[in-house]
């Protein structure tokens, strides 16, 4: 069980004592590890499975780092969903990395959601929300798993001012703000903004620190995983905050 996750843990929990269950979660964030152990967990639980690897009523997807996901493994799916369960309640399928499913699948997956019987529950495991279609996440349950150390990456006094700058709906020049971040330590300083955002959620959880917070970790993420350009990076931040 993934201990740094309690509250999603119990969440779980309950879903499986307050029968039906949804057909679909999403479980996406950059905390892998806990992200993946939390899916294994829930699915042994709906399984009651003690042996915590194989189960015949449990379908796992986890393509090689540059395999994307095909319409035909999503047929496999939905193959292994119309059987009835061989030993238990349900038939789960875990899809990993499931930013990898490409367009057909998705839809694939889509006609699978709306057409699920009862015994069939199905976990995304993602990177962020905007890695899948708006249609697949809006008929899912969406559990967060990304956690940044408070204790690390802290900004100094002059990068906690622009940051509170940032904030200030009335304040016009974010541009001349950002511009004063140095690119060069992107990364750095974008975890600096998440702890400095998750502080003030925590003092005042308003929905505009919610979509800040949530929209500064696809940021994040793109940096840390991908080869997206710093500048663009924080063009993609000024522009987050002028639409919230």
């Amino acid at each position: 069980m993934p201990a740094s996750y309690p509250k999603i843990i119990n969440y779980l929990s309950r879903c499986i004592e307050n029968k039906p269950l949804p057909h679909a979660y999403v479980f996406y964030g950059p905390d892998d590890g806990p992200k993946n152990q939390a899916a294994l967990w829930f699915s042994n639980m709906l399984l009651r499975n003690k042996n915590l690897k194989f189960h015949p009523d449990l379908f796992f997807i986890k393509p090689e780092f540059n395999e994307e996901i095909s319409i035909n493994l999503i047929r496999q799916v939905k193959k292994f969903l119309t059987l009835r369960p061989y030993s238990s309640e349900y038939k789960v399928v875990i899809i990993e990395t499931a930013e990898k499913l490409n367009s057909y699948a998705q839809n694939a997956l889509l006609k699978i959601f709306e057409e699920a019987p009862n015994h069939a529950v199905i976990i995304l495991c993602a990177k962020t929300l905007d890695s899948i279609s708006d249609t697949v996440v809006s008929r899912a349950i969406r559990l967060p798993f990304w956690r940044i150390k408070t204790d690390g990456w802290l900004p100094d006094k002059n990068t906690s001012d622009i940051f509170e700058l940032l904030l200030k709906t009335d304040f016009p020049n974010k541009y001349g703000c950002v511009e004063k971040l140095d690119p060069r330590k992107a990364l750095e300083t974008f975890e600096s903004w998440l702890n400095f955002l998750r502080i003030k959620f925590k003092t005042d959880p308003t929905k505009k620190i919610t979509d800040l917070l949530t929209k500064s970790q696809h940021i994040y993420f793109k940096l840390n995983e991908t080869n997206i350009n710093p500048k663009f990076a924080y063009d993609e931040l000024i522009l987050a905050l002028w639409r919230i």
